[in-house]
Protein backbone atom coordinates (compact mmCIF):
# COMPACT_ATOMS: atom_id res chain seq x y z
CA UNK A 1 0.00 0.00 0.00
CA UNK A 2 2.59 2.07 0.37
CA UNK A 3 3.58 2.47 -3.63
CA UNK A 4 -0.10 3.82 -3.52
CA UNK A 5 -2.92 2.68 -5.68
CA UNK A 6 -3.44 2.33 -9.55
CA UNK A 7 -7.31 2.20 -9.82
CA UNK A 8 -8.88 3.32 -12.57
CA UNK A 9 -10.52 6.64 -11.94
CA UNK A 10 -12.37 6.44 -14.68
CA UNK A 11 -15.67 5.99 -12.63
CA UNK A 12 -15.15 10.44 -11.72
CA UNK A 13 -16.87 11.54 -15.34
CA UNK A 14 -14.22 13.62 -17.23
CA UNK A 15 -14.59 17.38 -15.55
CA UNK A 16 -16.76 16.02 -13.24
CA UNK A 17 -14.21 14.87 -10.62
CA UNK A 18 -13.95 16.70 -7.27
CA UNK A 19 -11.65 20.28 -8.02
CA UNK A 20 -8.52 20.32 -6.30
CA UNK A 21 -8.31 22.97 -3.12
CA UNK A 22 -11.82 21.74 -1.84
CA UNK A 23 -12.08 23.50 1.71
CA UNK A 24 -13.18 21.41 4.84
CA UNK A 25 -16.69 22.99 4.23
CA UNK A 26 -16.79 21.61 0.58
CA UNK A 27 -15.04 17.81 1.54
CA UNK A 28 -19.02 17.59 2.26
CA UNK A 29 -19.94 13.74 3.56
CA UNK A 30 -21.82 12.51 0.41
CA UNK A 31 -18.83 13.32 -1.34
CA UNK A 32 -16.62 11.99 0.80
CA UNK A 33 -19.09 8.05 0.87
CA UNK A 34 -18.82 8.74 -2.71
CA UNK A 35 -15.11 8.71 -2.85
CA UNK A 36 -14.82 5.60 -0.61
CA UNK A 37 -16.87 3.48 -2.71
CA UNK A 38 -14.12 3.91 -5.49
CA UNK A 39 -11.72 2.23 -3.21
CA UNK A 40 -11.37 -1.20 -4.04
CA UNK A 41 -11.44 -2.38 -0.49
CA UNK A 42 -15.04 -1.27 -0.65
CA UNK A 43 -16.84 -2.07 -3.83
CA UNK A 44 -18.46 -4.71 -2.71
CA UNK A 45 -19.96 -3.21 0.70
CA UNK A 46 -24.10 -2.24 0.79
CA UNK A 47 -24.66 1.29 1.59
CA UNK A 48 -25.48 0.82 5.12
CA UNK A 49 -22.06 -1.04 5.50
CA UNK A 50 -20.01 1.92 3.95
CA UNK A 51 -21.62 3.66 6.42
CA UNK A 52 -19.11 1.79 9.19
CA UNK A 53 -16.31 2.42 6.95
CA UNK A 54 -17.10 6.17 6.38
CA UNK A 55 -17.13 6.31 10.34
CA UNK A 56 -13.78 4.45 10.17
CA UNK A 57 -12.30 7.84 8.20
CA UNK A 58 -11.73 11.24 9.26
CA UNK A 59 -11.28 14.48 6.91
CA UNK A 60 -7.80 16.32 6.47
CA UNK A 61 -7.63 18.94 4.85
CA UNK A 62 -3.86 19.62 3.01
CA UNK A 63 -2.37 22.19 1.38
CA UNK A 64 0.60 22.45 -1.76
CA UNK A 65 3.62 20.97 -0.57
CA UNK A 66 2.27 19.69 2.26
CA UNK A 67 4.14 16.48 3.52
CA UNK A 68 1.27 13.73 4.80
CA UNK A 69 3.39 10.54 5.20
CA UNK A 70 7.78 11.06 6.01
CA UNK A 71 9.57 7.76 5.14
CA UNK A 72 10.51 5.87 7.76
CA UNK A 73 7.08 6.66 9.59
CA UNK A 74 5.22 4.02 11.58
CA UNK A 75 3.09 1.57 9.28
CA UNK A 76 -0.14 3.17 11.11
CA UNK A 77 -1.85 5.60 8.88
CA UNK A 78 -4.24 4.81 5.37
CA UNK A 79 -5.02 8.19 3.40
CA UNK A 80 -7.84 8.06 0.94
CA UNK A 81 -7.71 11.42 -2.01
CA UNK A 82 -11.33 13.10 -2.11
CA UNK A 83 -9.71 16.37 -3.92
CA UNK A 84 -6.48 17.37 -5.28
CA UNK A 85 -2.77 15.44 -6.45
CA UNK A 86 0.01 13.97 -4.26
CA UNK A 87 2.57 12.27 -5.48
CA UNK A 88 4.78 9.90 -3.71
CA UNK A 89 8.72 10.28 -3.32
CA UNK A 90 11.51 8.16 -3.05
CA UNK A 91 15.09 8.80 -1.67
CA UNK A 92 17.78 7.70 -4.54
CA UNK A 93 21.04 5.71 -3.38
CA UNK A 94 22.78 9.39 -4.24
CA UNK A 95 20.95 11.33 -2.10
CA UNK A 96 18.68 11.96 -4.68
CA UNK A 97 14.72 11.93 -4.70
CA UNK A 98 12.93 10.28 -7.26
CA UNK A 99 9.16 10.30 -7.70
CA UNK A 100 7.29 7.50 -8.10
CA UNK A 101 3.57 8.22 -8.70
CA UNK A 102 0.87 10.97 -9.04
CA UNK A 103 -2.05 10.31 -6.96
CA UNK A 104 -5.92 11.63 -7.50
CA UNK A 105 -9.22 11.67 -6.21
CA UNK A 106 -10.12 7.77 -5.15
CA UNK A 107 -6.36 6.40 -4.94
CA UNK A 108 -4.87 5.44 -1.39
CA UNK A 109 -1.73 5.70 -0.11
CA UNK A 110 0.30 5.11 3.40
CA UNK A 111 1.52 1.77 5.26
CA UNK A 112 -0.37 -0.56 7.53
CA UNK A 113 0.83 -3.64 9.44
CA UNK A 114 -1.68 -5.83 8.09
CA UNK A 115 0.22 -5.97 4.59
CA UNK A 116 3.51 -6.75 6.41
CA UNK A 117 4.83 -3.06 6.48
CA UNK A 118 6.36 -1.92 9.71
CA UNK A 119 7.29 1.46 8.15
CA UNK A 120 6.35 4.06 5.12
CA UNK A 121 9.33 3.44 2.08
CA UNK A 122 8.36 6.63 0.84
CA UNK A 123 7.13 10.30 1.19
CA UNK A 124 3.73 11.48 0.28
CA UNK A 125 3.86 15.33 -0.80
CA UNK A 126 0.80 16.85 -1.71
CA UNK A 127 1.11 18.83 -5.14
CA UNK A 128 -2.04 20.86 -4.97
CA UNK A 129 -4.50 21.67 -1.83
CA UNK A 130 -7.34 19.78 -0.99
CA UNK A 131 -9.55 16.95 1.05
CA UNK A 132 -8.21 13.42 2.02
CA UNK A 133 -9.64 11.00 4.18
CA UNK A 134 -7.22 8.85 6.87
CA UNK A 135 -7.62 5.69 9.07
CA UNK A 136 -5.75 3.93 11.64
CA UNK A 137 -4.43 0.48 11.82
CA UNK A 138 -6.91 -0.22 14.91
CA UNK A 139 -9.83 1.02 12.32
CA UNK A 140 -8.77 -0.58 9.63
CA UNK A 141 -8.41 -3.69 11.35
CA UNK A 142 -11.64 -3.56 12.51
CA UNK A 143 -13.32 -3.28 8.93
CA UNK A 144 -11.02 -6.17 7.93
CA UNK A 145 -12.52 -8.44 10.85
CA UNK A 146 -16.01 -7.05 10.13
CA UNK A 147 -16.37 -7.40 6.35
CA UNK A 148 -14.87 -10.75 4.48
CA UNK A 149 -15.27 -9.28 1.25
CA UNK A 150 -12.73 -6.33 2.74
CA UNK A 151 -10.32 -9.01 3.61
CA UNK A 152 -10.37 -10.31 0.62
CA UNK A 153 -9.69 -7.57 -1.63
CA UNK A 154 -7.05 -6.67 0.87
CA UNK A 155 -5.42 -9.95 -0.44
CA UNK A 156 -5.76 -9.56 -3.61
CA UNK A 157 -4.69 -5.81 -3.53
CA UNK A 158 -1.16 -7.52 -2.12
CA UNK A 159 -0.89 -9.69 -5.11
CA UNK A 160 -2.05 -6.96 -7.87
CA UNK A 161 1.26 -5.26 -6.34
CA UNK A 162 3.53 -7.72 -6.85
CA UNK A 163 2.91 -8.01 -10.38
CA UNK A 164 2.71 -4.14 -10.60
CA UNK A 165 6.35 -4.34 -9.09
CA UNK A 166 7.37 -6.98 -11.86
CA UNK A 167 5.83 -4.88 -14.43
CA UNK A 168 7.87 -1.67 -13.45
CA UNK A 169 11.05 -3.73 -13.63
CA UNK A 170 10.17 -4.51 -17.31
CA UNK A 171 9.41 -1.56 -18.78
CA UNK A 172 12.93 0.00 -16.89
CA UNK A 173 14.16 -2.15 -19.99
CA UNK A 174 12.18 -0.28 -22.23
CA UNK A 175 13.89 2.83 -24.73
CA UNK A 176 13.58 5.95 -23.01
CA UNK A 177 10.85 6.83 -25.56
CA UNK A 178 8.47 4.52 -25.34
CA UNK A 179 8.97 4.86 -21.00
CA UNK A 180 8.29 9.09 -21.13
CA UNK A 181 5.38 7.91 -23.98
CA UNK A 182 3.95 5.38 -21.40
CA UNK A 183 4.25 8.07 -18.65
CA UNK A 184 2.62 10.52 -20.75
CA UNK A 185 -0.56 8.14 -21.70
CA UNK A 186 -0.85 7.06 -18.40
CA UNK A 187 -1.10 9.76 -16.54
CA UNK A 188 -3.73 10.97 -19.00
CA UNK A 189 -6.31 8.16 -18.75
CA UNK A 190 -5.69 8.37 -15.34
CA UNK A 191 -6.80 12.45 -14.54
CA UNK A 192 -6.71 14.45 -17.81
CA UNK A 193 -9.60 15.81 -19.66
CA UNK A 194 -9.92 16.97 -23.49
CA UNK A 195 -9.79 20.01 -24.72
CA UNK A 196 -9.95 21.79 -28.43
CA UNK A 197 -5.73 21.71 -28.22
CA UNK A 198 -5.47 18.22 -26.84
CA UNK A 199 -5.58 15.93 -23.69
CA UNK A 200 -4.27 17.10 -20.65
CA UNK A 201 -2.13 15.50 -18.05
CA UNK A 202 -4.31 16.50 -15.37
CA UNK A 203 -2.03 17.47 -12.86
CA UNK A 204 0.61 20.48 -12.67
CA UNK A 205 4.03 18.25 -13.83
CA UNK A 206 7.62 19.81 -14.51
CA UNK A 207 9.97 18.23 -16.76
CA UNK A 208 11.58 17.44 -13.95
CA UNK A 209 8.82 15.53 -12.02
CA UNK A 210 8.18 13.87 -16.16
CA UNK A 211 11.66 12.64 -15.85
CA UNK A 212 11.23 11.12 -12.52
CA UNK A 213 7.66 8.84 -13.75
CA UNK A 214 10.17 7.63 -16.43
CA UNK A 215 13.25 7.04 -14.92
CA UNK A 216 15.37 9.44 -16.95
CA UNK A 217 16.91 12.93 -17.08
CA UNK A 218 15.62 16.30 -17.20
CA UNK A 219 18.01 16.82 -20.21
CA UNK A 220 16.87 13.70 -21.96
CA UNK A 221 12.87 14.73 -21.23
CA UNK A 222 13.59 18.07 -23.25
CA UNK A 223 15.74 16.76 -25.81
CA UNK A 224 12.55 14.30 -26.85
CA UNK A 225 9.57 16.49 -25.82
CA UNK A 226 11.54 19.04 -28.14
CA UNK A 227 11.48 16.79 -31.08
CA UNK A 228 7.44 15.58 -30.15
CA UNK A 229 6.88 19.42 -30.32
CA UNK A 230 8.21 19.76 -33.68
CA UNK A 231 6.07 16.82 -34.90
CA UNK A 232 2.87 18.23 -33.21
CA UNK A 233 2.83 15.39 -30.85
CA UNK A 234 2.51 17.30 -27.94
CA UNK A 235 2.20 21.01 -26.73
CA UNK A 236 3.98 22.02 -23.38
CA UNK A 237 4.42 25.49 -21.15
CA UNK A 238 4.94 25.92 -17.37
CA UNK A 239 3.70 23.02 -15.59
CA UNK A 240 1.43 22.36 -18.62
CA UNK A 241 1.41 19.56 -21.16
CA UNK A 242 -1.32 18.72 -23.84
CA UNK A 243 -1.04 15.14 -25.59
CA UNK A 244 -2.25 16.48 -29.17
CA UNK A 245 -1.55 12.54 -31.56
CA UNK A 246 -2.47 9.92 -28.69
CA UNK A 247 -1.92 7.26 -31.20
CA UNK A 248 1.72 8.26 -31.94
CA UNK A 249 2.60 8.21 -28.11
CA UNK A 250 0.53 5.03 -28.04
CA UNK A 251 2.74 3.19 -31.00
CA UNK A 252 5.97 4.54 -29.18
CA UNK A 253 4.72 3.10 -25.69
CA UNK A 254 4.44 -0.93 -27.17
CA UNK A 255 0.86 -0.74 -25.54
CA UNK A 256 -2.71 0.37 -26.06
CA UNK A 257 -3.71 3.30 -23.46
CA UNK A 258 -7.80 3.37 -23.71
CA UNK A 259 -9.47 7.03 -23.86
CA UNK A 260 -11.01 6.58 -20.59
CA UNK A 261 -12.99 10.05 -21.01
CA UNK A 262 -16.55 9.04 -20.80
Amino acid sequence: MDEGSHKNLSLFPAGQWPPDDLTPQQCSPELRRHVLTLVPYFQALSPAELEEVHAAFAARHMLATDTLVAAGDPAETLYVIVSGRVKLVKGGPDGSELMLDVLGPGDYFGALPLLGQAANEQRAEAITGGCVLVTTTEAFGALVTRFPSVAVAVLEDVSGRLRSAHERLHEAAAPVEARLASTLLTLSARFGVDSDEGRTLGAPLSQEDLAALAGTTLETVNRVLATWRKRGWVTTGRLKLLINAPAELEKLSGRRHTDQSP
